[in-house]
């Protein structure tokens, strides 16, 4: 038997380093992932659970818009969050006896010099003070230019610009305003077309929100987008932020909220072993959508840029849009860190979807940032911490914005 070399064993302990080295790089990365999994989960762990209770279903069905709303409707708000109520708004939401938004009605666009109609998503149709933006656009246009002007409010909460489009192109023969303004925020442009409805399953009354007309009975696809109790109002409401303990309303709506989670197969747990809460927000991150399946609460279904071209409905409104001759302008709303930073957030989708829109409808989209002259922002212009919806300064300021976007046209006109 040959004897080994002196030089055997250090080579053979460089081998062994060598070939450790693929192991250790992967044993790092995995003690990496696992101790990221771990902060996610006790990040998300320690977040409050909220949801929004409300004590009647605002939003009805729709065939063709998605969602209406009856007339003299409002919606008042209460926030839960950790099983206490924290907030109370009041009313956020109203109905006129057109069911539109504002304050202005169908009846008052017969008799005006000037008609707008205004589409939009939750900062157009939100309220405070029993103020819309769109309401705040009418007084100053009207005091500007000395014309009585009504805009007429057609957002819808949560609305994309794919039912905006759709909604502003099927109402304009019967209003036949003379200006059509789309307002619409980054996020809106990559949301799909969805519906709700006002029904009761088991006793409750629940308000659902589905991707398709037909889909409410697909647990997979429909969503509560609130909870429901017709005890909740806005007395209650302000009674509960001093109360020292639950009362009934606040444990039966836990209660169905924590049900409601499990239900849908969504409800946090720490210990998952089958979902990783570091894929769920990396994916959500960067898509929009969840990893896992499409059942996140009041989930808004997400639409790439060529399934937004792709919409047989989107090419039906750039048609007849088109062919009427709607002197037609489409404002981007920033939001407040799209403020700060002085340009609006745009996804490569989201780029996509805009630049065709601006081809398609044969307009550029106005953005606050590309204003020589722009309203002064407020320091505050949202409800931070509580919701992200502006306040009243916030509707004062986009209600200003919007006006010296218009007023040139109105002036013309």
């Amino acid at each position: 038997m040959m004897a080994m070399s002196r030089s055997d064993g250090p080579d053979r302990v460089h081998r062994l380093l060598l070939a450790g080295r693929p192991v250790l790089l992967v044993m790092s990365v995995l003690l990496s992932l696992v101790l990221a999994e771990m902060a996610v989960r006790i990040h998300r762990g320690s977040r409050p659970v909220s949801f929004h209770l409300v004590n009647s279903v605002y939003g009805q069905y729709d065939a063709q818009f998605g969602q209406r709303f009856l007339p003299h409707s409002k919606k008042v708000l209460s926030l839960v969050s950790n099983g206490r109520v924290v907030w109370c708004p009041g009313v956020v939401a109203s109905a006129n006896g057109d069911g539109l938004g504002g304050r202005s009605t169908l009846e008052d666009a017969r008799k005006a010099d000037y008609v707008i109609l205004t589409t939009g998503d939750s900062v157009s149709h939100w309220k405070r003070s029993a103020l819309t933006v769109p309401d705040v656009v009418e007084s100053l246009l009207s005091q500007r230019t000395g014309l009585k002007v009504v805009n007429l409010n057609f957002a819808r909460g949560t609305y994309g610009v794919l039912q905006m489009l759709t909604l502003a192109a099927e109402m304009y023969p019967t209003v036949k305003p003379h200006l059509v303004v789309v307002q619409f925020t980054s996020d809106d442009l990559t949301r799909g077309r969805w519906w709700t409805r006002e029904t009761v399953v088991d006793a409750r009354t629940r308000s659902q929100i589905s991707p398709r007309p037909n889909g409410f009975d697909d647990p997979r696809i429909t969503n509560d987008q609130d909870v429901v109790d017709e005890r909740a109002t806005e007395e209650w409401c302000q009674r509960q932020l001093t109360a020292p303990r639950q009362d009934g309303v606040v444990k039966d709506a836990v209660a169905y909220y924590h049900a409601y989670l499990r239900s849908k197969g969504i409800a946090f747990n720490l210990f998952s072993l089958t979902k990783s809460s570091l894929i769920e927000s990396v994916w959500s991150g960067l898509f929009g959508r969840p990893f896992y399946s499409q059942t996140a609460f009041s989930l808004i279904p997400r639409v790439t840029a060529k399934e937004f071209l792709a919409d047989p409905g989107y090419r039906d409104a750039v048609e007849k849009l088109t062919r009427f001759g709607v002197p037609l302008v489409l404002v981007h709303l920033s939001n407040k860190a799209e403020l700060s930073v002085g340009r609006p957030f745009r996804g490569r989708e989201a780029e996509s979807i805009w630049t065709h829109l601006e081809k398609d409808l044969g307009t550029r989209i106005v953005t606050i940032a590309a204003m020589e002259n722009r309203p002064a922002t407020p320091p505050i212009i949202d409800l931070q911490p509580n919701n992200a919806h502006p306040n009243l300064d916030g509707i004062k300021f986009y209600g200003e914005y919007v006006t010296m976007v218009l007023e040139p046209r109105v002036k013309r006109q």
